[in-house]
């Protein structure tokens, strides 16, 4: 039998037809806005037929990079004037380096749930800031959220700016066009619109400790009441879910976005000053609060005392990260004995990646990498003079 013959057959794929082009740009941007960013630089005709993120606002969700979750970088590339961060996908476990020229002469005051960052010029202006694509809005200044009165707390002199005005739980209102900015430690919200003069001022009084989040589009945090939810228009806190549980003051209670779902950690102090981690589902349709045991299985929450970062444990190597599993930051006061809290048995895994004061020498494993991205008193708790990259 005579052997076959096989044509091979070449085809131009920047050839593509505006249309067949366009709809696999627009595929690509649906999963991940750094995967087209990358298609578009394939050729001209693929960027041709495909929309320039820079012709649009910050706020257009279309392009926000929900999934990438901005590394701590070492001391030593900071002092060097170097602005190139790392980001890791935190659904792939894929890692990329962005130059964020910006951060020469702004602070980073928290990331959004929408992937983007928040962003502080000289102790007053406000900026919003898409680290993946560059797109950049000014907000109004924060002298026109604070009184007068408070205005030297943004001096350089105040050596708690940065727990002061973490602004963790901040992000995009589900009407795509208003900002929150919260100050949660100061008891102070924000809301603001892109081109508006001052930001409209909502303050409350609440002596827990707890840690809010944007989901789904609105704010949500714990106060003495129970689950409150930010209403517009005229901005307000009202109820969401009902509080059955109590929350002492050597405890706390952090929010958490579970895949779409609701969900409250209670950190409690038990006999022996041990730490016990309650886990409940918050029911908006009901207004309750359900305990349940686990997060899904394959996912880990890395908790810190103002922020925390849910992460499917899929896309990570095997047995690097467990499922059910909370594993605590380096602003949490256990941190230093108590690295992780198993859900299903309720054991606790003892910290290996720490010196005899609590300190972590370097973010040498990815639970260090992770649990070092929501921490915000690092000067108390982590020494990173020898960081090592991820």
């Amino acid at each position: 039998m005579a052997p076959c013959s096989i044509r091979a057959v070449k085809r131009n794929w920047s050839d593509l037809g505006d249309g067949p082009a366009g709809l696999i740009a627009d595929r690509v941007l649906a999963y991940d806005v750094a995967g087209y960013i990358r298609s578009r630089a394939v050729c001209c005709s693929w960027r041709r037929c495909s929309a320039e993120p820079g012709a649009y606002g910050v706020l257009d969700g279309r392009f926000h990079p929900r999934r990438w979750v901005m590394l701590r970088e070492p001391l030593a590339a900071l002092n060097c004037n170097c602005h190139r961060h790392r980001f890791l996908n935190s659904s792939t476990g894929e890692c990329v380096q962005v130059d964020i020229p910006e951060l020469r002469d702004h602070e980073v005051l928290a990331p959004t749930a929408e992937g983007l960052l928040l962003l502080l010029h000289a102790r007053k202006n406000v900026r919003l800031l898409n680290p993946l694509t560059g797109q950049l809005i000014k907000l109004p200044p924060l002298t026109t959220l604070l009184p007068r009165k408070y205005h030297h707390w943004l001096s350089a002199h105040n050596d708690h700016f940065d727990t002061d005005f973490t602004a963790s739980g901040s992000g995009i209102a589900d009407d795509d066009s208003t900002v929150v900015l919260c100050f949660y430690t100061l008891r102070m919200l924000g809301v603001a619109k892109p081109g508006d003069q001052s930001w409209t001022l909502l303050k409350f009084i609440d002596p827990l400790r707890t840690a809010p989040v944007m989901f789904a589009g609105r704010f949500y945090c714990i106060t003495l009441d129970g689950v409150m939810v930010l209403e517009m228009d005229p901005p307000r806190l009202v109820l969401a879910a009902k509080r059955h549980m109590w929350i002492s003051l050597d405890g706390s209670a952090h929010l958490v976005d579970n895949g779409g779902e609701l969900m409250l950690v209670h950190r409690k102090l038990l006999t022996g000053y041990r730490r016990g981690y309650d886990l409940y589902r918050v029911d908006l349709g009901t207004k309750t609060l359900f305990p349940v045991n686990g997060l899904g299985g394959g996912r880990a929450l890395f908790m810190g005392m103002y922020c925390s970062l849910l992460v499917p444990i899929e896309g990570f190597p095997s047995g690097s990260i467990s499922g059910d599993t909370i594993y605590l930051s380096f602003d949490v006061e256990e941190r230093g004995e108590t690295e992780a809290y198993h859900l299903a048995d309720k054991s606790i895994s003892p910290t290996a990646s720490c010196n005899l004061d609590g300190l972590a020498v370097q973010p040498h494993t990815l639970v260090d990498c992770l649990s070092l991205c929501n921490t915000v008193r690092r000067e108390d708790n982590v020494d990173e003079s020898e960081e090592d990259s991820y």
